[in-house]
């Protein structure tokens, strides 16, 4: 019975080891397990806490290089056009220099199809004759759009021929805009230079022509430019040596003209009495300033616009003027003292209005009212105004006498003219 007692108690015992033994096992798996899930989830956060960290690394180099400019080349992937569109706005020394900043503007400026030539920024004009005949021949062949040649400094007759050069490569690349200024007061005789090359282009493809101190002669208005719309003359000696004093007679499509400062040369003597004809069929637009003309006439039947500026005695050079289809007139006069006699006023100045009563705005300059204030108050008033068709006046002083505006006025059909200081 003791033994059986003994063996009883040892199973007991055993039974307790064994259940002791699974309760550890099971303590020891669970632990194991959630170790095991500790070090995934430690991984896992690692691995999230590294990518954070590579982002804001980024961000941060981001961030300097936009502070320091170190961005992606744009300059280099912009278009060939639009390269060429932001060079044409400079001149052309300028558009060379913009070669160093990156590969692909190295040549950009060789096809800009403004060529814009200034002698100013060189330090004498022979350094400005090599610059030039360099750019010519080291540009692509391509079209001008616009070409713009200003040469100041001291010259010789030899330094000439590269005007020559320069208009006949103008005259080569198809150029539309030709501004071409000699500006240092001597007028050159260049205007056979010019007639030469343009009677040989046959095609000329000019639409504006700007010439400042250049001589032109009779060969340059007998050959004409059949597609000139613009045409701009400051401070050209004009030479005639035809009967007809009627040169733009030769430009059928010219819209455009302006004459400043220019004064007939080696007229004939038995041509002098004769007056200078402007005549255009498609002529809207007509500036005169400071000529100097012993007559002039003008018939233009589709003028829109008159620009007049010079002393009053220029008044009495028109001898005809035909403006059916007149819209503004511009007339800036200012006082002689010779010619301020009234009757020399009322003869010209007032037979000039005459001619411009179409106009529906018309300026007059401070110096024009004070020419009209001048005068007797009677002769305002019995003089009767021209200007039926007058909508605004516009007055380029700071006041203008009652009885001056009234005869402007007095004659219009508008119901309510306006009278505008500037």
């Amino acid at each position: 019975m003791n033994y059986e007692l003994g063996k009883a108690r040892k199973r007991r015992r055993g039974a307790m080891n064994h259940s002791r033994t699974c309760c550890e096992l099971g303590k020891a798996r669970r632990w194991r397990r959630g170790a095991m899930n500790h070090n995934r989830t430690g991984w896992e956060l690692g691995k999230a806490w590294k990518r954070l960290h590579e982002e804001e690394e980024e961000e941060e180099e981001e961030e300097e290089e936009t502070s320091t400019g170190s961005t992606t080349d744009r300059i280099s992937n912009l278009p060939e056009p639009i390269i060429c569109h932001i060079l044409s706005f400079l001149d052309i020394q300028s558009a060379v220099q913009t070669c160093v900043l990156s590969r692909a503007w190295r040549s950009a400026w060789k096809h800009v199809p403004v060529l814009d030539l200034r002698s100013e920024s060189f330090r004498d004009y022979p350094s400005f004759q090599r610059f030039v005949d360099r750019i010519l021949s080291l540009r692509y062949p391509v079209s001008v759009q616009k070409m713009t040649y200003i040469a100041h400094g001291n010259r010789t007759e030899q330094d000439d021929s590269q005007f020559g050069r320069v208009v006949e490569y103008a005259l080569h690349h198809d150029t539309q805009h030709l501004a071409f200024y000699v500006g240092d007061g001597i007028g050159y005789g260049i205007g056979c230079r010019f007639s030469n090359l343009f009677g040989s282009m046959s095609n000329c493809n000019l639409r504006t022509l700007e010439l400042c101190w250049v001589t032109i002669d009779g060969r340059f208005w007998s050959f004409g430019f059949p597609r000139l719309n613009t045409l701009v003359l400051d401070w050209c000696p004009l030479s005639f040596e035809q009967e007809d004093l009627d040169p733009f007679s030769n430009f059928p499509c010219l819209q455009s003209l302006s004459l400043t400062s220019c004064h007939p040369k080696k007229v004939p003597r038995h041509m002098r009495e004769r007056s200078f004809k402007i005549s255009g069929l498609e002529l809207l637009s007509l500036r005169l300033e400071s000529t100097e003309f012993h007559k002039v006439e003008i018939v233009a039947p589709k003028l829109k616009s008159l620009y007049l500026r010079g002393g009053v005695e220029q008044c009495s050079v028109f001898s005809e003027l035909t403006l059916p289809s007149l819209v503004h007139a511009d007339v800036l006069v200012y006082p002689a003292s010779i010619f301020n006699h009234e009757r020399f006023v009322e003869r010209h100045l007032f037979s000039l209005f005459q001619a411009l009563g179409n106009a529906n705005s018309l300026t007059l300059g401070s110096n024009t009212i004070k020419v009209l204030s001048g005068l007797e108050d009677e002769l305002l008033e019995q003089l009767p105004s021209p200007f039926t068709r007058l909508k605004l006046l516009n007055v380029q002083s700071s006041s203008i006498p009652y009885r001056v505006a009234d005869y402007f006025l007095k004659g219009s059909s508008c119901a309510e003219p306006k009278v505008d200081v500037l």
